[in-house]
């Protein structure tokens, strides 16, 4: 068997192994129906795209901390509703019932990125000892591991809710190895965010693999390693 690449192995958590882009559309209908909100945007496709353009807006500001995590969690769905003129996206107490629920409905989801359970298995018999690196929430992370039936395969879950501090800053990499241990050199990471995961971990010193799912040009410093698909992760580790 041949040595393995790194002492401790990092792996993004949305749209890495756990699919966000799926379930998040089922959570969306969820709450669209729950929350009768054809009453304020009749089109839920419209809906949708407004609440996913604004939320991927959000979250890059968020990522950059320009923006704090109230704020995203308000924003990300009063916005579609304001920009439908809806007189509800002033309504402070239905927005956070409505957020609520999605984060609830979203955590209950069990859609994986296609070749994640097996990516998992190979990366445990190899003998890789694996974490979680995320800037989610903490309220709704370790529930999306159990609801995709994948946490037994990680010895931690590290989120940047623990220091307030977002990937890609230096310093939440610096935190995850002062729990971990090894050097940045002998530590490396999978995730799907170019900015966050791949340009973030680069800062530390970590080695990356870019998960580019959507095959998108990549637009600065090349990762140590880059895969469209999960089954192509296994060739490099």
């Amino acid at each position: 068997m041949s040595e393995l690449l790194c002492k401790v192995l990092f792996i993004d958590l949305d749209d890495t192994i756990w699919d966000f882009r799926a379930n998040s559309v089922l959570s969306l209908r969820q709450v669209y129906d729950e929350f009768a909100l054809k009453k304020e945007i009749p089109d839920y496709d419209r809906f949708k795209s407004l609440y996913m353009a604004t939320n991927h807006e959000l979250w890059e500001l968020y990522h950059h901390n320009r923006i704090t995590k109230d704020y995203l969690i308000v924003e990300r769905f009063s916005r579609p509703l304001r920009h439908a003129g809806s007189k509800m996206s002033e309504d402070k107490e239905f927005i956070m019932a409505l957020n609520d629920r999605y984060l609830d409905v979203l955590s209950q989801q069990k859609t994986l990125v296609p070749g994640a359970v097996e990516l998992l298995d190979y990366l445990t018999e190899r003998g890789y000892p694996l974490y979680i690196l995320s800037n989610g929430f903490a309220e709704v992370q370790s529930r999306k591991l159990e609801s995709g039936g994948i946490s037994h395969y990680f010895k931690r879950l590290i989120l940047s809710d623990e220091i307030g501090i977002t990937k890609p800053d230096r310093r939440l990499f610096d935190y995850a190895l002062q729990i971990v241990g090894p050097a940045a050199s002998e530590t490396l990471i999978v995730g799907d965010n170019y900015d966050a995961d791949i340009l973030g971990a680069m800062n530390a010193g970590w080695k990356t693999i870019y998960f580019n799912r959507d095959n998108l040009v990549i637009p600065g410093a090349r990762p140590d390693y880059t895969a469209t698909s999960l089954s192509e992760i296994k060739q490099i580790l």
